[in-house]
């Protein structure tokens, strides 16, 4: 089957259809991502037990269905449940690494579930000085990290207001509300869905990393 500019499907070469087990091979998803089929401004999840006959693989302009990757659908993110032992160790070795490079002084870190990580000392941007100069604030991980990211972050309650208002004594958007009753407050930072984009390989995709660079960004303007 010939590929044109990467994922659209060369018309010609389709004559007999496909299997849906070959287009999922083109659509290459990663870790967090499903194969899809776009043809005729319709979009559909390749099913890789079914063939797929010419005329779903052409549009009426005679131009093959383009084969990509969307992220997974979920019913929403969910925290503090059974993750899985991928998932844990995602989690661990991406938090090791930031402490490395990033925290030298230290981090906490939930070892057991992976569920949560501090910075016990977190430097604000001097936006923030006249309310406080330095906070913990924690990183909460969903149970599909990392297919979804985070949902905002935490700092300490004592921290009486924010400068530009998203700090909340409570969450939304899902988000875990477990810390707020053990003294945090959630400042609200939502990625939107599908912007989140981790890889197989952790370190070539949005990972905590991008996360921190985030949390830094929206603290400091």
């Amino acid at each position: 089957m010939a590929i044109i500019n990467g994922r659209r499907l060369d018309p010609s070469s389709i004559r007999n259809g496909a299997s849906g087990s070959e287009l999922t091979r083109h659509a290459k998803a990663g870790s967090g991502r499903r194969p899809i089929l776009e043809c005729g401004g319709k979009v559909a999840q390749i099913d890789p037990n079914r063939h797929y006959s010419q005329y779903e693989l052409v549009d009426k302009h005679g131009r093959g269905a383009k084969v990509t990757s969307m992220p997974d659908r979920s019913k929403g993110h969910s925290f503090g449940g059974r993750r899985s032992a991928q998932s844990k160790q995602i989690v661990t070795e991406q938090v090791i690494d930031i402490a490395e490079h990033i925290f030298k002084q230290g981090v906490e870190f939930d070892e057991d579930d992976a569920h949560w990580m501090v910075v016990p000392t977190f430097n604000l941007p001097p936006r923030w000085h006249p309310i406080a100069r330095q906070t913990p604030l924690m990183v909460a991980f969903p149970n599909e990290y990392p297919a979804l990211p985070p949902i905002g972050f935490y700092m300490m309650a004592e921290i009486p207001v924010s400068p530009d208002g998203h700090f909340f004594q409570g969450v939304a958007h899902n988000a875990w509300d477990e810390p707020i009753a053990h003294g945090w407050k959630w400042y609200c930072t939502y990625i939107h869905d599908g912007a989140w984009q981790p890889a197989r390989n952790w370190r070539d995709g949005d990972n905590l990393f991008t996360y921190f660079h985030l949390i830094k960004e929206v603290l400091g303007n």
